[in-house]
């Protein structure tokens, strides 16, 4: 094969492998940050238990204010007795106190309620938090493994590319423009030949070119469709049939 062609095969397949490696780069922050979303959901539930427990407290201490208050009404109503003078006052008065110890007996039960309700959610609270503290050791144990994997990428990926541009000092100006521009607009700028076909836009190449790809490899041949550098991989038995000529 043509040297300069060989040296932007072997170029390619190192930006092939750089791709490779920066998608992983780019990838790995993102499957970190995927778990710690998902840790923050985990949390985000702890959080909600506790506010509502908060919340369940603010209305007990509510129900047990609103009780003293209404005690302290009976205690004010009760004191009115010793100076009332008909029957209809007194009995007035005592309806009011049976009123309000009506009311008290609304609250007491709706305290109940609250009290029973904040006695189950307190108990959820120990498997919660044994669960979110599981789920952040194993995260952090999970974040750790991925940042060295990270860093570890990282370096393989700085020494290839430093080994890529070492190598392409070497290639013919033109030749690695043209390799640039090909690479950006489709992907691969060299392919193999199959038979007549261009592996890179499976086109049907002129035969006589087909012809020297296979037979003058040390030749530079471009696909007359999409401009690809070409060249051609000898079968195994070609190479034996080479090999015995030679003999």
């Amino acid at each position: 094969m043509n040297p300069q062609l060989q040296k932007l095969v072997t170029i390619q397949q190192m930006d092939n492998e750089i791709a490779e490696i920066q998608e992983l780069v780019d990838l790995i922050p993102k499957q970190v940050a995927a778990g710690e979303k998902e840790l923050e959901g985990k949390k985000g539930a702890l959080n909600t238990l506790q506010q509502e427990i908060e919340e369940l407290k603010k209305k007990r201490k509510q129900c047990e204010q609103d009780v003293q208050a209404e005690q302290d009404r009976i205690a004010k109503t009760k004191a009115k007795l010793p100076t009332v003078k008909t029957n209809k006052e007194y009995s007035a008065i005592l309806a009011e106190v049976d009123a309000i110890k009506g009311k008290i007996d609304g609250i007491e039960e709706k305290e109940l309620e609250v009290m029973e309700a904040l006695e189950e959610k307190e108990a959820q609270i120990p498997d919660l938090e044994n669960e979110f503290n599981g789920e952040r050791k194993k995260f952090e144990d999970y974040k750790k493994k991925k940042e060295e994997e990270l860093n570890r990428t990282r370096t393989e990926l700085q020494g290839l590319q430093d080994k890529r541009q070492e190598a392409a000092q070497s290639v013919d100006a033109r030749m690695a423009m043209l390799y640039e521009k090909l690479r950006k607009a489709r992907g691969v700028a060299v392919v193999t030949v199959e038979g007549e076909v261009c592996q890179g836009c499976h086109q049907q190449i002129q035969p006589q070119v087909a012809l020297e790809v296979r037979t003058s490899p040390d030749k530079i041949h471009q696909c007359q469709f999409c401009d690809r550098y070409l060249y051609y991989i000898p079968k195994p038995e070609e190479e034996e049939t080479e090999t015995a000529v030679s003999k």
